[in-house]
Order: structure tokens, then sequence, then C-alpha cells
């Protein structure tokens, strides 16, 4: 069969046309089970002759489907990996965020924790000063009290006339 021959590949694979080739594959897979065909240079070039022939009796159409293929698979492949960051991207931000939700409802905690505490030292500090005021205050009014007693007995010993006092 020569190169020029068109192919019919439904004749192939029925069995009623049979392709040299599958021949010669028959007896190259005989010769490399045997393990000594590769060690000649005659037996190299017959197996890249044969592989050579079957690469150009395959149509245009099947290469370019194995092409297609192959694109494919690549195509697939680079989505998946696209698809994979998204999703890797999605859960840092997603872990991102629920952290940061945490840090807040932490901060929010010890805000109100300090502003409490903050509430219960200003009251206590009120008291101890409302307290101090308070004896202050006490201590002003006896003060004053006395003060008044004072005065009311100095102006009682006005009145009263003077006692003289005779020398001796």
């Amino acid at each position: 069969m020569s190169d020029s021959e068109e192919i019919n590949f439904k004749d192939v694979i029925s069995g009623e046309q049979k392709i040299q080739y599958v021949d010669q594959l028959e007896n190259l897979r005989e010769k490399l089970n045997s393990g000594s065909f590769l060690k000649s240079r005659s037996s190299k070039k017959e197996l890249i002759g044969i592989v050579e022939n079957l690469i150009d009796i395959l149509p245009v159409e099947m290469r370019t489907a194995r092409w297609l293929v192959r694109e494919q698979e690549t195509f697939l492949n680079e989505a998946k990996e696209e698809s994979q960051n998204i999703i890797n991207n999605a859960k840092r931000e997603s872990e991102n965020l629920i952290s940061n939700s945490y840090v807040l409802q932490e901060a929010v905690v010890e805000a109100n924790t300090l502003i409490k505490q903050a509430e219960k030292e200003s009251q206590a500090y009120r008291i101890k000063i409302e307290d101090e005021m308070d004896t202050l205050f006490t201590e002003l009014q006896t003060k004053i009290e006395q003060l008044n007693l004072y005065i009311t007995n100095e102006k009682n010993s006005l009145r009263k006339p003077r006692e003289i006092i005779e020398p001796e």
C-alpha cells in the first residue's frame, strides 16, 4: 500500500482490509519483547520509520481531534486551578472576615468591661468625695456653731455691766 492510497478506516476496523503497518507493528512487538531489537541502528531506524508512517496515514481529523482533546485537557486543568485559587481566596477572605468579626466582638466586650469598670470607679470616687465633703461640712457646721456660741456669749457679756475691780 502506498502513501498516496486513501485508507478506509471502516474497512480496517471491520477487518475487510488489512494494512501492512498492522503486520509490521505485530512483528515489531515481537521483536521488542525479545529485548535485543533496539540494540542495532537499523532496528531503531525501522521503528522510527513505522511510527512516522503511522503518523502520516492518520487522517487530519484524527490529529486535529487529538490536538483538540489536549487543548481541552489543558483548558480544563487551567479552569480547575483557577477555580481552586478562587475557592482558596474565598476561604482566606472568609476566615479573615470571621477573625475580624471575633476581634471586633472581643473589642466591644473589652470596651464594655472598661466602661463598667470606669463607671464603678467613678461612683466609688464620687462617694468618697461626698463623704469627705460631708465630714468637712460637719466640721464647718461645728465650728460655726462654736463661733455663734462665742459671739452670743460675747454679746451677752457686752450688755452686762462691767465689774470694776478696785486696786489693792
